[in-house]
């Protein structure tokens, strides 16, 4: 059973969470326009008003305008406060997995970066390279620090740097035999550096489960589709089941490699 003070240290990482969540919401917005994500502050995108304190409160806000702005009356889009409650969510299930442990930190901001990717592919089919490429660079970083810190890393250096080279090479494989097959492009350039970015942050040793995990899910969602007639040239984005595998091998590895051994009857 959960203690009086387990429960208000959920409540306070939830509530980072929203924070967290309100913030990426302008990085989805405003990272593939190529604008600031510091400047200017929040405002509604269409009539340019800068939003008011109680017009900025995460989730409670959009609830209260019921979904509009309150100056032009143009609607506020759902990712709005579905992003900001998927954070919270996210990060509270993170730190339950691992605790107040060194690599809480690095894997809350894995979440938080992963999260922004999926709803930027979502609506944009774009994985844009000032996330992926610095994404790519703070994860090698962050496990150099081994050599320091070795409680902070997720994985080991020798092991990041072999991550980036064989999740951008493993796809780039792929997307290049797909090519030569149907002479159709299978996938972007932002797929292969978002691979790299998890092998950057989680070794090569995830890669292959986070990609196997991406194509089976990706796989019945597109099955799904075929069967709701939208055609085999319907445009699904990747990234977010690349996202998907990358969260789940970033807090279950061990399961996930058990339950793939059993699945091979090994």
């Amino acid at each position: 059973m959960m203690s009086i003070g387990e429960g208000v240290v959920y409540m306070l990482i939830a509530l980072l969470g929203l924070l967290i969540g309100s913030f990426l919401n302008v990085v989805v917005h405003r990272v593939p326009r190529h604008e600031s994500i510091l400047y200017p502050a929040s405002h509604c995108p269409q009539c340019g008003h800068g939003l008011r304190p109680w017009e900025n409160i995460p989730v409670l806000s959009w609830i209260w305008l019921r979904g509009r702005c309150h100056d032009c009356g143009s609607p506020i889009v759902w990712r709005y406060p579905v992003l900001e409650l998927l954070t919270a969510v996210l990060s509270v299930v993170v730190v339950w997995r691992l605790g107040f442990s060194g690599t809480l930190l690095p894997a809350l901001a894995l979440t938080w970066i992963l999260l922004a990717l999926t709803m930027i592919d979502l609506e944009t089919h774009l994985l844009p390279d000032r996330i992926t490429k610095p994404g790519i660079l703070f994860g090698l970083l962050l496990n150099g620090s081994a050599l320091f810190w070795p409680g902070v890393a997720l994985t080991s250096p020798a092991d990041a740097l072999l991550g980036v080279f064989l999740g951008y090479g493993s796809l780039w494989v792929l997307a290049v035999a797909y090519y030569r097959m149907s002479g159709r492009d299978g996938m972007g350039g932002g797929d292969l550096k978002l691979l790299g970015m998890v092998g950057a942050w989680l070794g090569w040793q995830a890669v292959f489960l986070t990609l196997f995990i991406a194509a089976l899910g990706g796989g019945m969602v597109a099955v799904t589709y075929l069967l709701r007639g939208k055609g085999r040239d319907y445009a699904m984005p990747f990234g977010p089941y690349l996202a998907l595998g990358a969260w789940l091998m970033l807090l279950w590895p061990q399961a996930i490699l058990s339950g793939y051994l059993h699945l091979l009857g090994t």
